[in-house]
């Protein structure tokens, strides 16, 4: 009954268990995500600090982002996904160290550990979709990784979050996501039994870091195509900062922020899923070039709009991020595009697809730390907005062989 659903879904049977673990590793390694920087804020961290926590933590995100695709070629999907569960489990001890002991140091730096951990797991699950995946159904294979992976980072997190604060203290929450972490392993290396090569390259870690520099230079297009890709969620890592301050400014709670980030990333799955049916029909550059950038940049607009002219008006602001949903969403195809640029040389494509993915964890947060606190939150928006449409502009280059023949 399930493979039957899965054929119909366009969703690989293979690797459905892997697809629910990362669900539940990803609430899990997000369960803070939505309240943490009010959290800090709220203990006496200057917001520029707060943001500078999440700066750092996007850092280490976009460093392990860009190297799962080297480790796994040197040691397996399965022990680089291990590895992210472990580092998880330790930085979370830390971090709730550091916290009671109200240690800035430590915060600092658990959090940034922190930051490994999820590229870790989640972009060698992403490897491995990749890998073993039929071209024709790639599309619709990667954009149910980011179905789970948006679930339980930014669908069922904020909104269980939300609930959680009411009755627990927040480092209760932080265990509470150990146990999440757990599941997800669990159900994605011992439940799913599919097997992966053990390694993909004898090459030392170094040499596959080189290769991934160096193939920006030999292949100019996979340099555009990552900056496409850091720019995709530049919107999801600076909004967790900036929304939950800057809303409250303008006469809406965490509880409305919340829901607001929740029903955001379900339409946004849901239109992701579409998105990738789309780009398998008709061409993943062209739902890229015409959606992703240009939607995301008017909602933006949107966003800066209501919150000056209707401030409190929930309503508004909610419709304001459902266009940022569809936005966000069409940039899906990238997961399956940036890989087919250059087909011989699919595993370093992949790391530049990681790695943007992980620099929008960095650059977010950065805006946010450089312009929130001295220009305010509309400037920030009308910056993102601008960066958005660039990204739409930027996306033309990005034409798999075949078109350029």
């Amino acid at each position: 009954m399930i493979k039957k659903l899965c054929d119909k879904l366009g969703l690989p049977f293979n690797l459905f268990f892997g697809y629910m673990g990362l669900i539940f590793f990803m609430l899990g390694a997000s369960i803070e995500s939505s309240w943490f920087s009010s959290y800090l804020v709220s203990n006496g961290y200057e917001i520029r600090m707060a943001s500078l926590v999440f700066t750092l933590y996007g850092l280490s995100v976009a460093f392990f982002s860009w190297i799962t695709s080297f480790l796994v070629a040197k040691y397996s999907i399965r022990k680089v996904m291990s590895w992210g569960i472990w580092i998880y489990l330790i930085s979370t001890i830390m971090l709730l160290i550091s916290l009671e002991t109200s240690l800035v140091l430590g915060t600092i730096v658990s959090y940034m550990l922190r930051g490994a951990s999820y590229p870790l797991f989640a972009y060698s699950f992403l490897i491995w979709i990749t890998l073993t995946t039929n071209k024709k159904e790639l599309g619709k294979a990667t954009s149910w990784f980011w179905f789970s992976f948006n679930m339980g980072m930014t669908i069922i997190s904020p909104t269980l979050a939300s609930f959680l604060l009411n009755y627990l203290d927040p480092n209760m929450i932080l265990i509470l996501g150990i146990l999440f972490v757990l599941i997800g392993g669990t159900l994605s290396l011992k439940v799913n039994r599919t097997k992966t090569d053990n390694k993909l390259s004898s090459n030392s870690l170094i040499a596959e870091m080189k290769n991934g520099i160096l193939v920006m230079k030999d292949y100019p297009i996979l340099f555009i195509a990552m900056v496409v890709k850091a720019i995709n969620n530049i919107g999801q890592f600076g909004f967790v900062i900036m929304m939950p301050i800057f809303l409250i400014d303008k006469g809406f709670t965490l509880f409305e922020w919340g829901t607001i980030w929740s029903t955001t990333y379900i339409v946004n799955s849901f239109a992701g899923l579409f998105f990738g049916f789309l780009g398998d029909k008709y061409g993943w550059q062209k739902i890229v070039v015409y959606f992703s950038g240009t939607l995301t940049g008017i909602s933006c607009l949107l966003i800066a709009f209501v919150t000056y002219k209707y401030p409190g008006n929930y309503l508004l602001l909610l419709l304001a991020f459902i266009v940022y949903a569809f936005g966000i969403a069409a940039f899906g195809p990238l997961s399956a595009l940036i890989p087919s640029l250059v087909p011989e040389k699919k595993i370093e494509a992949i790391s530049v697809l990681n790695l943007g993915s992980g620099l929008s964890n960095f650059v977010g947060p950065i805006l946010i730390t450089f312009l929130f606190q001295s220009f305010g939150g509309e400037f920030v928006l009308i910056v993102f907005a601008l960066l958005y449409f660039l990204g739409s502009v930027l996306s033309t280059k990005l034409k798999v062989p075949q078109e350029n023949t």
